[in-house]
């Protein structure tokens, strides 16, 4: 049904170098306004078709969007991202990775491990970056715009936009929510449903997935202030370092910080950088230590994480402190010293009641120079010396140095980027079209295959940004505690907040996303997703 014209359009978005964050990514663009714009229905209708550009974006990256307009406003959007990671981890054979025939030559005499040396000899995976994240995807998609825009009397609305970035920062998912509240209004469209193609995970044969949500991600910042010292008077300082393991040790897979609903729970969380601030090498304590982590859920609230993990910096500056007076004491007792009382007050502040600190010291003085300050960091992130959490990182320290904050002392901030999770049970009335039912009964029409719901992507993706089921708090509690907010990093809450329909994910089989065996399924991208994913877009419209 859809293998002839889906082939050559996936093996060359395959072929098209999409590197994340690159120049690239606007090639692919290019590609796909054109394989649009080639379409009959396109030229007959060019107007509902184009790109919108990331604002402010040094790569001058576009979202691409196209309509097929039927009769009546319900309207189904499908997303998808055209960036992939880079191929420097193919090695010898990177000149490859975007050639799925002769890499799969190449990797049949390489030593990979035996399940995909199985799948490689099988014959029914296609190989290379990109494969399942997400060229098939893409391609999926854009066989849906070309299938429906040839339907006479079609019923119904769909809208598809393909998005750059959502590797990194998922800049293109957020350009793209104001694109859809924009096309809403000059379209006048009833957006009824999201629909993400994103790979499963799966490694049992005859059964599938999709997925009714995705997980949400909050990154915590962790600034320690310690107090400066000679390494040969350690007892005159006081390391930040020690508070930031002790940070890492209660926090770092610790169960209960998972978030869980039925039988799935999120993973605990993972740290992912702990430095010290010192930026040269010399014989002293360092003055302060910085890291950060990913902290995944299914249902709690930024304004609760932030209490939870504020409660346990002050359990982990409390637990360094007496470790530090009973080392003291003993070493007292080994030297023969009168032992002293050690007169250090711990602080623990979020970043909101940091900068209101400052604020209410200083007053507009204080704005104006964190302002521009602000925007020095702003360059700096958009040359590419530095990444959004090191950003953020500094701003917390301009202002920590700026009102002389003396230690031991832990700010609490959060980096972008941010993703809301998402989920068709905590949407109004989100469980109404029913998925299972429908996807298993045209999965078992055609396919001897069962396809089984799981209520979170897992991956972390741009259906996030699909639908809002957050609440105010939430949103005063990301904008006032992520430095540089509406500078370095934003979210368009007023125009996510308008967002209000379920989401699915349907995608096909894919495995090793990001590594040299990268794979999906060929069966799926050519003839078994298209199918269930067209049959399922008409059911819902009739």
């Amino acid at each position: 049904m859809f293998s002839n014209g889906i082939k050559p359009l996936f093996l060359h978005l395959m072929a098209t170098q999409s590197d994340t964050n690159t120049i690239y990514e606007s090639v692919i663009e290019e590609y796909i306004l054109h394989w649009l714009k080639s379409l009959p229905y396109y030229e007959e209708h060019s107007d509902l078709c184009g790109t919108s550009h990331l604002k402010e974006d040094p790569l001058n990256r576009k979202v691409v969007w196209s309509l097929v307009k039927g009769s009546g406003k319900q309207t189904i959007v499908m997303i998808h991202h055209h960036d992939a990671v880079d191929i420097e981890e193919y090695g010898k054979i990177k000149h490859l990775a975007l050639r799925p025939d002769e890499l799969i030559e190449a990797l049949s005499k390489k030593s990979i491990d035996g399940i995909s040396k199985k799948d490689l000899e099988s014959g029914e995976w296609t190989f290379g970056r990109g494969s399942a994240d997400m060229k098939a995807g893409a391609a999926i998609q854009m066989s849906m715009i070309e299938h429906f825009s040839q339907e006479e009397n079609f019923n119904g609305n769909l809208l598809m936009l393909s998005v750059p970035d959502e590797e990194t920062l998922s800049k293109g998912m957020l350009a793209a929510i104001t694109l859809l509240t924009y096309l809403r209004s000059e379209h006048d469209l009833d957006y009824i449903l999201t629909i993400n193609s994103e790979p499963y995970f799966n490694q049992v044969k005859g059964k599938a997935i999709f997925y009714e949500g995705s997980v949400g991600k909050v990154m915590p910042v962790l600034y320690v202030k310690g107090v400066k010292g000679h390494v040969s008077d350690p007892f005159n300082g006081f390391n930040p370092s020690l508070v930031l393991a002790d940070l890492q040790r209660k926090t770092e897979l610790n169960i209960q910080l998972c978030d869980s609903t039925g039988n799935e729970a999120t993973p605990p969380p993972v740290w992912v950088n702990e430095k010290d601030r010192k930026k040269a090498y010399d014989a002293s304590i360092p003055e302060a230590a910085s890291g950060y982590f990913n902290w995944l859920t299914f249902t709690r609230l930024p304004s609760t994480l932030l209490k939870e993990i504020k409660s346990i910096a002050k359990k982990s500056l409390r637990d360094t402190l007496v470790h530090f007076q009973d080392a003291y004491e003993a070493y007292c007792n080994l030297t023969g010293d009168d032992y002293e009382e050690i007169d250090l007050v711990r602080k623990v502040y979020t970043f909101s009641e940091l900068f209101n600190l400052a604020e209410k010291e200083y007053g507009e003085i204080f704005i104006d120079e964190y302002s521009i300050y602000e925007n020095q960091v702003l360059d700096l992130l958009d040359e590419g010396a530095i990444i959004l959490p090191e950003a953020t990182t500094r701003l917390i320290e301009y202002i920590v140095e700026y009102v002389s904050l003396s230690g031991p002392s832990v700010v609490i901030a959060i980096s972008g980027p941010y993703y809301p999770h998402i989920n068709n049970e905590l949407i109004s009335n989100g469980t109404r079209y029913n998925f299972e039912k429908r996807i298993n009964e045209i999965a078992a029409k055609h396919y001897k295959l069962v396809f089984e719901s799981k209520p979170y992507f897992m991956g972390i993706s741009d259906l996030s940004y699909a639908s809002w089921v957050g609440n105010q708090e939430d949103i005063e509690t990301i904008k006032k505690n992520s430095p540089g907010w509406d500078c370095l990093y934003k979210i368009p809450f007023d125009d996510l907040s308008t967002l209000k329909m379920p989401v699915v994910n349907i995608g096909p089989w894919g495995k090793d996303l990001h590594k040299v065996t990268e794979r999906v399924l060929t069966n799926d991208v050519y003839e078994r997703t298209p199918r269930i994913l067209s049959e399922l877009i008409a059911s819902i419209l009739e």
